[in-house]
């Protein structure tokens, strides 16, 4: 956790502190999933927030806009919005679509408010009563915020009630099959920030499970902000920048796959090149449909 972390959030964890946190793992799927269950607090998501840790130009807003469009969504829902990055896209590229936030973070759901935002409170109990008029959503999006929850069926199951039938589900989540793999104790991969891990075949399973048709299956290309840590982790696979480029640093009298994979990136930001498209990068983005009630 970072140092900026008050004291009170530090204090709700300190009960883990001699426990040894094991990650255990489907070997058919890849899902992952830490036990014991140590999970972030309303707190710990509220600083995380006011740190500014999320990043606010990412890869799958493009693709979900893509899939909403594409399905005549107008009334969409975000769960975990946070503060509202992805509906303040989504109000830029469709002014007059119906968009609602929820989070478990009130202070973040008055602002959104008060922007003109509909917003959606209570934990997934309360969510489970709202009326059918409440439950119509065109489409359900959910970015970033599986591998957060206890009990991610659950919280699948509270939310798909609130998708008609025929809406477009949307969910992103790390991709554990793709490069994060090379960082397994990154402190945003482990509790109580990350508390399960997610491929596509675990992801298939889940929404399958539940009757949905999934219609898109898409991997974020490798931003070029991740490149000087995930490219020398990556460079003997091997990805294309290494079968082109590697030749060209060791002629230059570069051995170490640091000098060379440093010396790839440079050209390629040079060039303009901020995505490598074929280069899986960290996020795995699902779209599927709702086929009954």
């Amino acid at each position: 956790m970072d140092r900026k972390f008050p004291e009170t959030v530090w204090e709700s964890y300190r009960q883990f502190q001699n426990e040894s946190i094991e990650l255990n793992e489907c070997t058919d799927c890849g899902f992952g999933r830490f036990e014991p269950l140590v999970s972030g607090n309303v707190e710990f998501y509220e600083n995380i927030s006011a740190i500014d840790y999320y990043n606010d130009d990412k890869w799958e807003f493009g693709s979900a806009l893509c899939e909403i469009q594409s399905a005549g969504a107008n009334r969409i829902l975000d769960v975990g919005c946070g503060s509202g990055i992805f509906l303040n896209y989504l109000k830029r590229h469709m002014p007059n679509a119906e968009l609602v936030g929820y989070d478990l973070n009130a202070e973040i759901l008055s602002k959104l408010a008060v922007n003109g935002v509909g917003v959606l409170s209570g934990d997934l109990s309360q969510i489970k009563k709202l009326s059918v008029d409440e439950a119509k959503f065109d489409a359900v999006c959910i970015l970033q915020t599986l591998e957060h929850v206890r009990d991610p069926v659950d919280f699948l199951l509270t939310f798909l009630g609130l998708l008609r039938p025929g809406g477009v589900l949307i969910i992103t989540t790390p991709n554990a099959a793709g490069p994060i793999r090379n960082f397994p104790d990154a402190l945003t991969e482990v509790p109580p920030h990350h508390i399960t891990r997610w491929t596509e075949a675990a992801l298939g399973i889940l929404l399958r499970n539940q009757g949905l048709k999934i219609n898109t299956v898409q991997f974020e290309p490798l931003p070029e902000y991740l490149w000087d840590a995930y490219l020398p982790e990556m460079w003997d696979e091997p990805i294309w920048p290494a079968r082109i480029l590697d030749p060209l640093a060791r002629r230059n009298g570069m051995l170490t796959v640091g000098e060379r994979s440093g010396f790839a990136a440079k050209l390629m930001r040079d060039a303009g090149v901020r995505w490598l498209y074929g280069v899986a990068g960290h996020t795995i983005f699902v779209a599927a449909t709702r086929e009954y009630a």
